[in-house]
C-alpha cells in the first residue's frame, strides 16, 4: 500500500495526512491502527457509538488515501529535505 511512493515520500504524505484529521480521527485512526483497540473499546472510550466510531475511521482512511495520492508540488524535487 505505498502507492509507488518512497519510503521518505510515503512517510512525508502519510505525516500530512495525520495533520489533516481531527482530532477524534486521529486517535481513532491510531488506536486501530497501532494499539489493535476495538471498536467497542472506543466508542467507550470516546462516548460515541459503534457506528460513529466506524464512521470516524472511514472518513479518516479517506483522508490517508486521497493525501496519497496527491501529486508532488513542482518545487519538490528542488527541495533538499
Amino acid at each position: 500500500m505505498s502507492y509507488g511512493l518512497s519510503p521518505r515520500a510515503f512517510r512525508r504524505k502519510g505525516l500530512r495526512a495525520l495533520r489533516r484529521m481531527s482530532d477524534r480521527q486521529h486517535a481513532i485512526f491510531c488506536a486501530v491502527r497501532f494499539d489493535d483497540a476495538s471498536y467497542a473499546e472506543l466508542s467507550e472510550r470516546h462516548g460515541i457509538s459503534v457506528g460513529e466510531i466506524e464512521a470516524e475511521l472511514t472518513a479518516a482512511l479517506i483522508i490517508l488515501s486521497r493525501t496519497l495520492r496527491e501529486p508532488e508540488p513542482w518545487w519538490r524535487p528542488l527541495w533538499p529535505w
